[in-house]
């Protein structure tokens, strides 16, 4: 009973280039890069029950454009791109229809009257021939018509079997094929403009905008052809078959894994138990692990966020319609027994850390970027705009967050990010990546300036403007009785040596070889330190120290020195 309840529930799919999106009473994302566990997200779907809904034509314009709408994000991430617009997108796909059905009434304006409709088909279905093509052109696109067999083999096997028969064995037996593919509604679609240009529509104006007009109904027309074909049964199913062979174009054969993540995202999509609301989490997790904590709820949503790819602010907002499935929720509870338990830093766990308004990678490799050094920033940005400074060097620059904040936010000409890790470079060049910062910031490999310094030796066009850094400036001895989670980042970044200033005796002398006369050297230092460093200024004369720069809590945070060759 159980299972015939279950097989009227109606099952969707979306193939992107790493996973399934299925909808049912749930939307169920589903993805896995190779070599990975499934990732997933479920969401609870909200039905629509306003009367135009279940108006036949009209609902499947609605149905068409929600899917649309909801699928552009997680398909634009899947093919690598992580930013989208809902809305562009839409408008995009709407012009490109309104011009494939527009230009055919056009050029046949060209043509005798009598023959007018036999070009308009014809150009319809020449156009309908380019986009077969173009998919086949398309690279990547492989993984994607692979996905897209899994998912109407996961579909065939959920309406043909039982629950309990659902396996890898029986699903790899389904076929390909499926009779509500979106492919068949574009056949249908295809169909319907060709019989619409067979409408005595005389004047080409007016034609034209009926097409257009039309175009918006035939969408909603197909949806319901492909809904009642569906419906049919042996043999009366052979009238489904044309449309079907399109599919040999946009499905291929999957492999196990791709099958296996079908099975997940299409059980998942169908069965409620498969997860909780984010709200039933926390109070599951607070109640069970936080009886006598204090504890931060923006915390505990920004690991779900993590875990889910669901924004937090939807997840606190909309606590109704996401849900936390039960991998999901096993992660977020590891996650979060690192962080309470464990003084696991957050921005470690999210990877994210905002600094000077922008969104930066961080991980185990880099100290976590802090609201106090945007002093530096600020005051670098001032300078470089103040005397048109051109090249620049962002020195022990970790995640890099200091040297692409200026660089973005000045006329910088070039910035070099350097830093003797090659873990924190690779973080630093991940987020030159993602801050779409061009080709103005490179990065090196050094031990501070030991590579520069051979550069400049040979070439003295490569000296600069202006130097900025963040250096390892906590004594030693210190760096125990920081705070646990302070302690997680890395000593290397950290550890100033016994007095703390190792670090600024060797920049300031090393920078003098890789300064343009007039150059900036702009240092962080520690709340303590800066009668240290006027005493280093005093036994390297070549500098003289322009301003000292508090922080927002009143401590001296930013030393700014000339450098002038004698």
């Amino acid at each position: 009973m159980e299972n015939n309840k279950r097989k009227k529930i109606t099952v969707g799919g979306v193939a992107l280039f790493n996973g399934i999106i299925f909808t049912s009473d749930y939307r169920q994302v589903a993805v896995q890069k190779e070599g990975e566990k499934i990732n997933s997200r479920c969401t609870n779907l909200i039905r629509d029950k306003r009367i135009i809904s279940k108006i036949p034509v009209i609902r499947g314009l609605l149905g068409i454009g929600n899917q649309i709408g909801n699928s552009i994000p997680d398909f634009m991430r899947s093919s690598g791109e992580e930013k989208s617009s809902k809305l562009n997108t839409l408008l995009l796909y709407a012009i490109l229809i309104v011009a494939c059905i527009s230009i055919p009434v056009l050029i046949s304006a060209f043509f005798p009257g009598k023959y007018q409709s036999i070009i308009q088909a014809l150009i319809i279905v020449s156009e309908f021939a380019m986009y077969i093509c173009m998919l086949k052109s398309i690279p990547d696109l492989d993984t994607l018509f692979k996905y897209h067999g899994a998912e109407h083999k996961a579909v065939n096997a959920y309406e043909n079997l039982k629950l309990e028969e659902i396996n890898l064995e029986n699903v790899r037996k389904q076929s390909r094929f499926h009779k509500r593919c979106g492919g068949n509604f574009i056949v249908y679609f295809v169909i319907l403009t060709m019989l619409s240009t067979l409408l005595p529509i005389g004047n080409l104006i007016i034609k034209a905008l009926s097409m257009m007009f039309l175009c918006i109904f035939n969408i909603g027309l197909a949806y319901e052809v492909v809904n009642l074909f569906s419906k049919f049964k042996k043999p009366f199913d052979i009238i489904n078959y044309p449309a079907t062979l399109i599919q040999f174009f946009t499905t291929k054969e999957p492999t196990d894994e791709m099958l296996k993540l079908a099975i997940y995202g299409v059980l998942g999509s169908t069965r409620k138990e498969n997860g909780i609301t984010p709200l039933e989490y926390l109070k599951k997790y607070t109640s069970e692990n936080l009886k006598d904590k204090e504890y931060e709820t923006t915390d505990i949503y920004s690991i779900l966020e993590y875990v889910t790819g669901v924004d937090r602010n939807r997840l606190l907002l909309q606590k109704d319609r996401y849900l936390i499935t039960l991998n999901n929720e096993i992660e977020a509870d590891r996650l979060l027994n690192k962080y309470y338990n464990e003084n696991y830093p957050l921005q470690y766990i999210t990877h994210k850390q905002y600094f000077y308004n922008e969104l930066y990678y961080v991980d185990e490799n880099v100290l976590i970027p802090r609201a106090d050094s945007e002093i530096l920033v600020e005051k670098a940005i001032e300078y470089i705009e103040k005397e048109n400074l051109k090249s620049a060097i962002d020195l022990c620059t970790g995640s890099g967050a200091l040297g692409i904040s200026a660089a973005r936010n000045s006329d910088i000409e070039t910035m070099t990010l350097i830093d003797i890790s090659l873990g924190a470079i690779s973080v630093a060049n991940r987020n030159i990546l993602s801050n779409d910062i061009g080709l103005k910031v490179k990065t090196k490999v050094s031990d501070l300036l030991s590579e520069v310094i051979k550069e400049t030796a040979t070439d003295e066009e490569k000296k600069v403007d202006i130097i900025i850094s963040n250096p390892p400036y906590i004594k030693t001895e210190v760096i125990s009785t920081l705070q646990k989670e302070v302690q997680k980042e890395p000593h290397l970044a950290l550890d100033g040596g016994k007095d703390g200033l190792e670090f600024y005796i060797r920049i300031f002398k090393e920078a003098k070889e890789v300064l343009k006369p007039n150059g900036l050297l702009m240092l962080e230092i520690g709340y303590d330190q800066l009668d240290d460093i006027k005493n280093i200024v005093k036994e390297n004369s070549e500098y003289t120290l322009l301003e000292s720069v508090k922080d927002y809590g009143g401590n001296d945070r930013v030393v700014i020195c000339r450098f002038q060759e004698k």
